[in-house]
């Protein structure tokens, strides 16, 4: 197992060789540890599943995309007019997007494969994120997409149940003991640890499913909208920590300007 760095280019081109042919590599993801593939190729669901183990399930993973993509993915017909009116607000996907998980109904017209979609209801959902802020990642997640990985998808790094991974050095054990052939590190500075807390988007409004490096209250004044917040799973980790009044008066646009400045102190 090598460990590298996103300014290797020779590695980034060996990894995504690796993950074209349906392998699973490694990678910091600004505030944790995850496992990158591509998200179409035949038998990768199977493969994740034995690296995390029986109790993940098939669940889908995360798909990473432009904010473009991020938009035309969703189907914005099936959401309430203000959360349909946050999607099209050209910094939700640019911006609050890169420090959370969006999960949602997917658009009808888009072939998304099997496994990296939900059935609820009997109607697919997505869970996206827009890795461009991410520090080093965004490099090698961008190099996929050139080398026409369309879909490319991830999860976090540890076994199911178990907590994530922010280290360097138990995310080099991990790798080991699961045969990753290949663990990128990043040497960018994060001002929180942990996994994207989740937004869903539904016909209701804003719901938190998942607690993560962005507090409910920061996260509510940078979308702009009611979030509830009633039955999250709980983070591992403490949020990223805000100065009292910081956000206070600020335009959702602003808010989120000032967490990401905040959460990737080297990139403000």
């Amino acid at each position: 197992m090598e460990i590298a760095s996103f300014d290797d280019r020779a590695a980034i081109a060996r990894a995504v060789s690796l993950i074209q042919s349906g392998e699973v590599v490694g990678a910091h993801f600004g505030t944790v540890f995850g496992l990158l593939v591509d998200g179409a190729h035949d038998g990768v669901a199977e493969r994740i599943m034995a690296i995390k183990g029986a109790a993940r399930g098939f669940k889908p993973l995360g798909i990473c995309v432009g904010a473009r993509e991020f938009v035309d993915l969703i189907d914005a017909t099936s959401l309430s007019p203000d959360v349909r009116g946050l999607l099209e607000s050209p910094w939700f996907a640019a911006e609050l997007a890169c420090m959370i998980a969006v999960r949602a109904p997917a658009h009808p017209a888009n072939e998304i494969p099997a496994h990296l979609v939900s059935d609820r209801d009997g109607r697919p959902w997505v869970q996206v994120f827009d890795p461009r802020r991410m520090p080093g990642t965004f490099g090698f997640i961008e190099a996929l997409w050139q080398a026409g990985v369309h879909w490319v998808a991830a999860t976090s790094m540890n076994e199911a149940g178990a907590t994530e991974i922010v280290d360097i050095e138990d995310a080099a054990d991990f790798a080991c003991r699961h045969g990753l052939p290949l663990l990128f590190e990043s040497p960018a500075r994060h001002a929180a640890s942990g996994s994207l807390p989740i937004l869903e988007l539904n016909a209701k409004g804003l719901t938190l499913d998942r607690e993560g490096i962005i507090a409910a209250a920061d996260l509510q004044q940078a979308a702009g909208l009611p979030i509830d917040a009633s039955a999250p799973i709980p983070a591992h980790f403490p949020p990223l920590p805000v100065p009292p009044g910081k956000l206070d008066g600020l335009a959702p646009a602003a808010a989120t300007r000032i967490l990401l400045d905040l959460l990737y102190p080297d990139a403000a």
